[in-house]
Parts: structure tokens; sequence; C-alpha cells
């Protein structure tokens, strides 16, 4: 008897047609889940904060630097115009280049022999501060003359030497002659408004040599002194420089000395080299 063979079934393989319908399905979904994937990451990357930028300070301005303000000068201190002019470091002669003095005979021996050069000199024998206020003519002006104050006026000094009140003596009390002199003063001020201005003492004499020359009697140092006094005050309301000259010429008695002296009110040269000398140390500049 023949042995039936029994066949195993056969699987039968899907259509190629089919697993290559498969193989684009998940290619198709793959690249589905791929691009999908991307642009969620895309869009997070879109929403996502933006990285901070740290921003730097602003730099600190420079302050600009405060200038130092200029030191304000003290200014000097006012003159004590009721004391005497002190003794002070003593100066050139170049200190009288614009000064200008105006007196009366002792004035214009001051000029001739104390040795002074530079200045000016507004003088006349004999003249008073009565004739000076009233304008008399006694300066030279080419041929004719002017008077002192008219002279003065021609030209600005920085310093102004005034020496008169001997002549005085006999005519004027001390306060008529102080109020004449502080006209003197105002006029000399308005004339020179940026001079400084000195009153100089009347210088005694000597009492002895005076009667041996005939010199009026009412020439006194008496008379003097009381003068003298009353220019100190004068001096101190007008605010102007006051030198006490006569302590540069007198002796221990208040005279001036014989050897000094010419014809008791006049000096020798001596004398009036004490008075430049005086002069040129007592000037009222603060050192």
């Amino acid at each position: 008897m023949s042995q039936r063979v029994e066949q195993k079934p056969t699987r039968s393989r899907p259509p190629r047609w089919l697993l290559v319908v498969l193989a684009a399905c998940v290619a198709l979904l793959l690249l589905f889940v791929l691009t999908r994937g991307g642009g969620d990451a895309g869009q997070a990357a879109e929403s996502g904060p933006e990285p901070t930028v740290s921003a730097l300070p602003a730099p600190t301005p420079t302050p600009e630097p405060t200038p130092t303000p200029a030191p304000t000068p003290t200014p000097a201190p006012e003159p004590d115009y009721t004391q005497p002019v002190p003794l002070g470091e003593k100066v050139e002669m170049d200190w009288f280049a614009d000064a200008v003095f105006i007196g009366d005979s002792r004035t214009d021996g001051f000029k001739l022999y104390s040795g002074i050069s530079g200045g000016d000199f507004l003088d006349y024998t004999g003249i008073t501060t009565f004739d000076i206020t009233k304008g008399k003519k006694v300066i030279r002006d080419g041929n004719g003359k002017i008077s002192v104050l008219d002279a003065l006026g021609r030209k600005q000094y920085g310093k102004v030497y005034i020496s008169l009140g001997v002549n005085e003596l006999g005519y004027f009390s001390a306060e008529r002659f102080a109020s004449t002199y502080g006209q003197i003063i105002d006029a000399v001020r308005e004339l020179q408004p940026d001079a400084a201005v000195y009153i100089q003492s009347i210088i005694p004499v000597n009492t002895a040599k005076c009667k041996a020359n005939g010199i009026p009697y009412y020439v006194t140092n008496e008379g003097i002194t009381a003068y003298n006094a009353a220019l100190a005050q004068l001096a101190a309301e007008k605010k102007v420089y006051f030198l006490n000259v006569s302590e540069a010429l007198v002796d221990e008695t208040g005279e001036v000395p014989r050897e000094d002296s010419a014809d008791g009110v006049h000096f020798q040269k001596s004398g009036y080299i004490k008075w430049l000398d005086y002069l040129t140390t007592h000037t009222g500049v603060q050192n």
C-alpha cells in the first residue's frame, strides 16, 4: 500500500506591492514624526525667553575739578591817622619822583640844601595858608605867575607834602590856622584824588638866634607847639599822614640846636639833611 505523503501547508508571502506600500507608510510616518518634533522644537525656541543680555553699567562721569578760588587779598589795614607816621624802612631817593612839596621859605631851603633829587616844589618865601586859599599868584609860569593850587592842578602826583605855619604865628589863632589848613587839604584832595597827603609839623626855632637876628617876637616855640597840636588833630580828622619832622631836628630842650640853625628860623645844611633823612624813614608804607 502506498504511503500517503502529507504535505505541510505553505505560507503565502504578501504581495510585493503591499510591502512597498507598507514601507512607504512607515517612511511617511517617520517623516511626519520627525517633522512634527522639529517644528515643536523651533516653536519652543521661538516662544522661549530671549537670552538676557547683561547691560554694561553706564560709565560714571568724571566730575569736573572744582576750580580753586583765588585767595581774596587781605586789605591793608588803614593807617592810624591819630598818631604820627612811625619809623619805617628807609626808602631810596626815587620815592620822591612823583612827589610835590608845598611850602614857604623853609621848603625852599629844603629844596636847595637837603640833597633831595626828584619831586616838584611849589614854594614861596613868606606864603601863608591864607594866601593859598585866596589864590595868591606866587608860582612862576612862563612870563607870569599863578596860584599854588592852579599850579598843583596841572599835573598828577602820588604824594603831596605840605609844610606851612611859621609865617602864620602872628596872624592866626591855632583854631583858625587849622581851619584854613583844612581848606587846603580839601582842595589838594580834589585836585589830586589819588595822592597820599602828608602834613609836616612846624619845626621849632632856636630862640637865641631868633633874638640875635631880629626875628619877630611872636615866632615862639610855645606858639609852634600849639599849632602842631592843632595840625595833629586836623590830620586825624581829615585822615591824612602827620609827619612829626620836629623830632628829627630838636635837642633835649625842644629847640633846634645852634649848629643846625642859620638865623633861628631857617636851617644850616645839616638841618635840612636831617629833615630829608626823616622823610625817607617815615613814609607810612606798611613793610
